[in-house]
């Protein structure tokens, strides 16, 4: 499998790229930067020429693509949320973490918010996980 190369996006430009990522998953085809805000109040705190810097940064960092729809820059994820996911883990668990998987895991499952629900879903997870090893 061909390991993607990523870079780690400041949590400015992450807010964006989430917002961008639930419209594509939620089927918008014409993602625009007002729809961007228009659908997650919480950048409202940002103007819009700013919310159009961030998007231009991603666009530059190979995130996002443009392509002009009459009028309006609409805006397509060409990166993929799980596999950014999956390398934002990675980086997490190396600085924070030491690279020790186990001592994340301990954190995460002796959290005290965690629900006997959820703990039994990470049970069931486990079990799957060991049983497609064998």
């Amino acid at each position: 499998m061909e390991e993607k190369k990523f870079i780690k996006l400041p949590a400015s430009e992450l807010e964006i790229m989430q917002a961008i990522w639930n419209l594509a998953e939620d089927g918008e085809r014409y993602i625009t930067a007002s729809l961007v805000m228009k659908r997650c109040p919480a950048l409202n705190r940002l103007k819009l020429t700013t919310v159009l810097t961030l998007i231009n940064r991603l666009q530059v960092k190979g995130f996002i693509k443009t392509d002009k729809v009459g009028r309006s820059n609409c805006y397509t994820p060409i990166v993929d949320s799980a596999d950014y996911r999956q390398f934002a883990y990675g980086d997490f668990v190396e600085k924070v973490y030491r690279s020790n998987r186990l001592d994340l895991f301990s954190a995460l499952v002796t959290d005290e918010a965690l629900t006997k629900d959820e703990l039994k879903q990470i049970k069931e997870l486990i079990e799957k996980t060991e049983a497609a090893k064998k």
